[in-house]
């Protein structure tokens, strides 16, 4: 597409503007962790992020994920993040584009099982958290590369804190366990967060102090990486399903079959059974961020309505 066409396709796309809009608003609702605060400094960039996805050539994009919790009885990864990581592929394959995911090898074994029927096997990368991520690193660059990657997207992936230490939403450091994906941006190439506490990559686009000022442990957690465009929710999943939404609004029907509810219930059920933690209360548990399951599904489906 050239600059012209390119142009007049971006100038189009504003009629979807205000319904992306409500779809923001309601991705963004409260749960605790004061995201309608920190949205007010991302006004517009849902509606941006889908227009990168489905404008033209659709995206082919690395979609990132993977929030460890070392803490738990049997540590794993979290359910939120996965889910939404996952929705985010599939709707980008479905609307002719492409998606690899990429998480670490301490929350592989939740991830990669939990993908394997989506995804094939090449399209799941890990990377190192201690030893070899250079090396590691340069082989996803030769694969941007060779495929015509345009795009990162990061989903509830804690990033580093003004310390430069990535910390969790208790204020714990967990270097130990993050292999350091924020790197990623050095690619150069189009960049979306997700988050939903101020600690997750992207989340440098909103101000320092709004951080400190809403989130427990902001001052510690605050992450300053910043991405093109930040989605901010109530749980990331929610922030996904947003981005997924927004593009179906934005007129792309192959993405229906990921708007249904049942769909979301089945993917966290696969996330749980291969070990997936409810990230507020540590446990092995089919939800998401502590909320009930009728409040978690009832927004999955009111953003869904919106979008169709």
């Amino acid at each position: 597409m050239d600059s012209n066409t390119s142009s007049i396709a971006n100038l189009a796309s504003w009629r979807f503007y205000p319904r992306i809009a409500k779809i923001a608003n309601l991705a963004g609702r409260d749960v605790g962790r004061g995201s309608e605060t920190l949205m007010t400094f991302s006004r517009g960039d849902l509606f941006r992020a889908a227009r990168q996805l489905v404008t033209g050539k659709p995206a082919k994009a690395l979609v990132v994920t993977g929030f460890y919790i070392p803490k738990a009885e049997v540590p794993a990864a979290e359910t939120d993040g996965p889910l939404g990581a996952l929705e985010v592929c599939m709707a980008l394959r479905a609307i002719g584009g492409d998606a690899w995911l990429v998480t670490d090898d301490c929350c592989e074994s939740v991830i990669r099982p939990s993908a394997a029927t989506m995804l094939p096997d090449d399209h799941i990368l890990i990377a190192p958290v201690r030893d070899r991520f250079d090396g590691w690193m340069n082989g996803v660059i030769d694969l941007a590369k060779a495929n015509d990657i345009d795009t990162i997207i990061y989903i509830e992936r804690v990033g580093p804190a003004a310390d430069g230490h990535p910390r969790n939403m208790r204020g714990i450091d967990i270097t130990e366990w993050t292999a350091p994906l924020s790197r990623l941006t050095q690619l150069q190439l189009h960049t979306i967060g997700v988050g939903d506490g101020g600690n997750e990559i992207g989340m440098g686009r909103v101000a320092e102090y709004a951080i400190e000022g809403v989130v427990d442990h902001g001052e510690k957690i605050a992450c300053r990486v910043a991405t093109d465009e930040l989605i901010v929710s109530g749980t990331s999943n929610w922030g996904a399903h947003a981005l997924v939404c927004a593009m179906r609004a934005m007129g792309k029907p192959q993405i229906d079959p990921y708007l249904k509810s049942a769909w979301h219930r089945e993917t966290l059920e696969t996330i749980v059974a291969h070990g997936g933690l409810d990230g507020v209360h540590m446990t092995n548990v089919a939800t998401v961020d502590g909320l009930e399951p009728d409040r978690y599904y009832a927004e999955i489906d009111a953003l869904s309505a919106l979008a169709a």
